[in-house]
């Protein structure tokens, strides 16, 4: 005669719909927890346990991850393109100063020893729309 001596463990979960308790292997309830398959209980009620998977939530998070990587990037791109543009302007308007202070109309683009006076008489309304 031989012994045989084993020990599992077991849950003990209840049927949604009769609310029968039984008990399922903890081997056995890791894999209906993770491929999702329905399994029965005694009195013959399909069972599964709702929910995503923990592969499903890593799958979600990576996508999420990926798609704040992907916003972040073209937020860079557009916060360096309007560096760029900024820095254009700017330099357009020291150039324009450079050239004003140095006798040119910034209208006619004719050099002026008074550019004041030549500005004020010959495009009087330079200053209300630059103001």
């Amino acid at each position: 005669m031989t012994v045989l001596c084993m020990t599992e463990t077991y849950s003990i979960i209840h049927c949604a719909k009769c609310g029968i308790g039984f008990g399922i292997t903890d081997d056995f309830e890791n894999k209906r927890r993770t491929d999702r398959k329905s399994f029965y209980c005694p009195s013959g009620h399909s069972q599964w346990f709702p929910g995503k998977t923990d592969e499903q939530r890593v799958r979600e998070l990576r996508a999420q991850v990926a798609s704040k990587n992907d916003l972040l990037e073209s937020m860079r791109r557009e916060n360096e393109k309007r560096y760029r543009l900024q820095r254009a302007a700017e330099g357009k308007t020291r150039a324009m100063k450079r050239r004003v202070a140095h006798g040119v109309c910034p209208c006619c683009t004719r050099t002026f020893q008074n550019l004041a006076q030549h500005m004020k008489t010959q495009h009087p309304d330079f200053q209300k729309e630059s103001a």
